[in-house]
């Protein structure tokens, strides 16, 4: 049974709950059982598996409860083997059951909390610091933790959150879905962001670059968030007039405008593994982005793509016009991009590493497998 704090389908939803929603098929093309517990609604999408819905709630102790009644509820319709928590929400779930966590979170902080010499003092750090506070609660009750990078696992263990019995295994990529495709003549050279309108992503930092490449390209962004009125002005006080905000755009269509673009830029100021990245690559998009979190375990500079240190918008302005000017060396890129991803990235991969983890913490817990359909060749 898989969790997840916020619906796969949501127009809010970050990387986390996609890689979520991926990992669950691959689980279910590689023959097993699969039922999910997620937070809000599917929209307008049928999900491919079981999904027990719970009440989204913007309260994380709340949501965590929610997603822990649920869990509850469903085991007692239909017994699991396994519990696989992928955020804070798997604070509360019940621990009469093994126990995964993966922990998608880009930026914990130290855990510093008061000691209980000064409980007013602790009192207002945990509220201040709920959602990594559960985070912690939900890494801690787990026979094993997966850290999506090897930074994000360092970050954490230097930052006093537990990492015992813990695993890398990076995010995958479906390639069959995420494919190169010819790209259409005429019209301008697109640069495509995709992602959230939020700090975090350095949207700001693309514009200061954007200026000396206006004239060249069309800057489009795939996005929402609630900084995306600020975007909207900052655009227009830099006179950007090659700006195109497009919106949320569906998971369905990613791959039809991935397919489209000339280079897909990810400036962020931190990360921990980005889908976006992977998809591009493996659409076989030349990418640029900062030399940041897990993005070097994905991008090995000017090999896969091209990195650049955060917030400098003059190396990221130049990284863009080195692969527009020059098609040998965006061609080149994407080629070698798309193999790395064949190679260690797929959904595939990753689900035969996370199955094999769930089988040693059966076989640890004395518990035999039922809820594989069919044998995992």
């Amino acid at each position: 049974m898989l969790t997840n704090f916020r619906s796969p389908w949501d127009p809010e939803a970050g990387g986390g709950q996609t890689a979520t929603d991926d990992l669950a098929r691959a689980l279910k093309a590689l023959g097993l059982r699969v039922r999910a517990v997620y937070a809000g609604s599917p929209g307008d999408v049928l999900p491919e598996y079981p999904v027990h819905w719970v009440a989204f709630s913007a309260r994380p102790m709340a949501l965590a409860l929610n997603v822990a009644r649920g869990v509850r509820r469903l085991l007692k319709e239909e017994p699991a083997d396994l519990v696989h928590s992928t955020g804070f929400e798997g604070a509360w779930i019940v621990s009469s059951i093994p126990r995964i966590a993966t922990l998608h979170q880009p930026d914990l902080p130290p855990w510093q909390p008061p000691t209980w010499t000064r409980p007013l003092e602790r009192l207002r750090y945990l509220r201040r610091n709920l959602r990594f506070a559960l985070e912690r609660q939900s890494l801690k009750r787990a026979s094993r933790v997966v850290f999506t990078s090897s930074q994000s696992r360092d970050l954490a263990s230097a930052g006093g959150y537990p990492v015992k019995a813990s695993r890398v295994v990076h995010n995958g990529v479906d390639t069959r879905t995420f494919a190169p495709r010819a790209r259409p003549d005429g019209g301008p050279p697109i640069v495509l962001f995709v992602g959230r309108f939020d700090a975090q992503k350095g949207v700001d930092i693309l514009f200061h670059a954007w200026r000396d490449l206006d004239a060249r390209a069309q800057l489009r962004l795939a996005a929402t968030g609630w900084k995306e009125l600020e975007y909207r002005e900052l655009a227009r006080d830099l006179a950007l007039s090659s700006v195109v905000f497009q919106g949320h755009v569906p998971r369905a269509q990613l791959p039809e405008l991935l397919q489209q673009a000339s280079v897909l830029v990810l400036p962020s100021r931190y990360e921990n593994f980005p889908l976006s990245l992977l998809e591009a690559m493996a659409c076989g998009v030349p990418v640029v982005a900062t030399r940041v979190g897990g993005i070097p375990e994905l991008v090995e500079d000017g090999q896969t793509g091209l990195l650049v240190p955060p917030e400098d918008p003059e190396a990221l302005g130049e990284a863009i016009r080195r692969i527009l000017d020059d098609p040998g060396l965006a061609s080149g890129l994407a080629r070698a991009a798309r193999a790395v991803v064949e190679s260690r990235f797929t959904w595939e991969s990753v689900g035969r590493q996370i199955i094999s983890m769930y089988e040693e913490v059966l076989v640890g817990a004395g518990v035999r497998s039922s809820q594989r359909a069919s044998p995992v060749p």
